[in-house]
């Protein structure tokens, strides 16, 4: 069935899908003014005023199904994660901090999210935020690189990448990593500009950021998209070229002083230290010593976990751990600090709607390329989600929001299709 449905969909269905400004402005000074309250406050309320005055002029004040389906998605995913914090305050938590970002940023998270869910009653005005975000993104790329320090590229911390407009380099990063891949397929198949150019601005840019997790979902993306192809000359094809100008690329950081300093020999430090033979990076390390103190939290209370902050107050409250001194910090993975966080519960609110969308992506992967990617994208998400905690990254949590209404609407699409063809074909049998 899929192969019929692949073969009866115009592969230019979007092309005249365009950028929805209003979002593109939205998230350009979400991404680099966030830090100021009132510039933060009025665009929130800029885009909320957005979404209503639409609605009023497009007479849609009423839902379609399909838009129920995605809040009541988005209320057990975000919502829900929102609420257990929240509850944690009140009856478990070890302790929190008092004003804490993180319940802010979650629910805050959550009331944009809602906005966005309600906002969006297509694939197209869904394909128009990932058009509006990637854009942006080449904003926060620009004004990162412009606010940081030459000499701070490839540093994390103090100064480093993307500190003065409030982000860190992991997280430009990441974004950078999957917009560098969306882009070109935006350029192939809707109306988005100069697609391939900003592609190579985005494969620099997180090379730049001197994000290893960045990197590595690169080239995850590369790999999927290599491999996951049914025509065997056109995967042994595109093989080819990945392996040559992978190793073009490799030769380049082996020779580039700067690169080799930054990329080389940090990822060369990373396998040494996780294989155990030395320590060679502190800060992988340090990451790997977080993990298992979660691990250890949920071993201990694993059903809700220890509460809202309760990694960070653990830490601030048994600092030594091994013979080490360790930063009372979030723990840099996703996993492991919803399972410190919120036990098995938080694992099971953040990832049953987050792998319900990943098996619908597959399910209907072949209904249109645009979908394939989205499964690639968001595979590449779970997998660095070992490396990132999302829902503290508010350009990440709407690089999800995007990526679930659009695999949502076009599995929508899909099953009509479906749908219909059976009822054609048995109409056709009947008579």
């Amino acid at each position: 069935m899929a192969e019929n449905i692949l073969t009866t969909i115009p592969l230019n269905k979007y092309k005249n899908v365009k950028p929805d400004w209003a979002f593109f402005i939205y998230f350009a000074v979400i991404f680099c003014l966030y830090m100021n309250t009132w510039i933060q406050l009025g665009i929130q309320l800029f885009i909320i005023g957005y979404v209503v005055i639409k609605k009023i002029i497009d007479y849609r004040i009423t839902f379609k199904i399909n838009q129920i389906k995605n809040v009541i998605l988005l209320i057990l995913w975000l919502g829900m994660l929102a609420l257990l914090f929240y509850l944690s305050t009140k009856f478990w938590a070890y302790s929190y901090i008092s004003g804490s970002r993180t319940m802010l940023g979650v629910f805050r998270g959550f009331a944009l999210g809602l906005v966005i869910f309600i906002y969006v009653d297509s694939t197209e005005k869904a394909l128009s935020l990932l058009q509006s975000f990637a854009y942006a993104s080449v904003i926060m790329g620009v004004a990162a690189l412009i606010t940081t320090s030459p000499s701070q590229y490839f540093q994390a911390g103090e100064g480093g990448f993307g500190q003065v407009i409030g982000q860190q380099r992991n997280g430009i990063g990441g974004i950078a990593a999957a917009m560098s891949v969306a882009s070109l397929y935006l350029k192939r198949y809707t109306d988005f500009k100069y697609g391939e150019y900003l592609s190579g601005f985005f494969v620099v840019l997180t090379v730049l950021t001197g994000s290893r997790g960045g990197m590595i979902q690169l080239l995850i993306l590369f790999v999927l998209i290599v491999i996951v192809d049914k025509n065997l000359y056109k995967m042994m094809t595109k093989a080819i070229v990945f392996i040559f100008t992978g190793a073009i690329v490799l030769l380049i950081m082996r020779n580039v002083p700067i690169l080799y300093e930054n990329v080389w020999v940090r990822f060369g430090g990373l396998i040494t230290t996780l294989s155990g033979k030395a320590v060679a990076d502190t800060s992988t390390q340090g990451r790997e010593y977080y993990k298992e103190i979660a691990f250890e939290m949920f071993k201990q209370r694993p059903l809700l976990g220890w509460g809202l902050d309760g990694f960070v107050c653990y830490l601030r409250d048994n600092p030594i751990y091994n013979g080490y001194y360790i930063k009372a910090v979030y723990s840099h993975c996703n996993f492991s600090e919803l399972m410190a966080n919120l036990g098995i519960a938080g694992l099971i609110v953040w990832y049953v709607p987050t792998f319900y969308v990943l098996i619908k992506g597959f399910k209907y992967r072949d209904y249109h390329p645009l979908v394939k990617i989205l499964f690639f994208l968001l595979t590449s998400m779970i997998i660095l989600d070992y490396a990132r905690i999302p829902w503290l990254h508010h350009p990440s949590l709407y690089n999800y929001f995007i990526v679930f209404l659009l695999i949502q609407f076009f599995s929508f699409e899909a099953k009509k299709l479906q749908n219909k063809t059976k009822k054609t074909l048995n109409t056709q049998k009947g008579s």
